[in-house]
């Protein structure tokens, strides 16, 4: 799927998205991911983060890194 065939999503369209009885979204930079079936983010929640959100600059400190998000879908880009 070419990035210009997302599914935008504006911040508040991407919070509904939190793992709370819905499936789970997470952006980073600029693109949104499905976390709804990674056992990590059990409930949308993943180390005191919610899902529904931007993470840009928190995955920068995880021992991961952005390593993870290549076997993650991408679903949308995020737009402000």
């Amino acid at each position: 799927m070419d990035n210009g065939d997302l599914k935008e999503f504006t911040r508040e369209e991407l919070a509904q998205f939190d793992g709370n009885g819905r499936r789970a979204y997470v952006a980073i930079d600029g693109l949104v991911y499905d976390v709804t079936h990674e056992e990590s983010w059990a409930y949308g929640k993943h180390y005191g983060l919610t899902a529904g959100k931007d993470f840009s600059k928190e995955i920068m400190g995880t021992p991961h890194e952005k390593i993870i998000l290549g076997k993650l879908k991408i679903v949308g880009k995020l737009v402000d």
